[in-house]
């Protein structure tokens, strides 16, 4: 989704980008491989932010426990991650991190999933 913005007094309109907020499902093979991939060197994972920055194609997952506090992940871990949940939804809005639910296998823009319970 796209807004124009036109400040007063500007004859120039620029375009901005409004930041989406839809939860989407992964697949669950997806969330399955990211589960044990992960779980098997951080198990107290629950929430995963997955990051992919253009143009250079650098793929980031950096994962959460359930109090929000990071966990450790390898680096080849984060980026094998990443790439799975990019590929399988390559529709989404890439320009902005997302978080998935290991529990719920639902993806949002970071920070729009409900918050755990700890």
């Amino acid at each position: 989704m796209f807004v124009t913005l036109r400040k007063e007094g500007d004859g120039q309109a620029r375009v901005a980008s409004a930041r989406p907020t839809a939860s989407v499902q992964v697949s669950s093979g997806t969330v399955r491989m990211i589960e044990s991939r992960i779980h098997a060197v951080a198990p107290s994972t629950a929430v995963v932010r997955v990051s992919v920055s253009e143009p250079t194609d650098l793929w980031m997952a950096r994962a959460y426990c359930a109090a929000g506090e990071n966990v450790p992940l390898p680096q080849g871990v984060e980026e094998a991650v990443a790439r799975w949940v990019a590929c399988d939804l390559p529709g989404l809005d890439w320009r902005y991190q997302h978080d998935l639910d290991l529990a719920t296998g639902h993806i949002a823009p970071a920070g729009c999933l409900p918050k755990a319970v700890c």
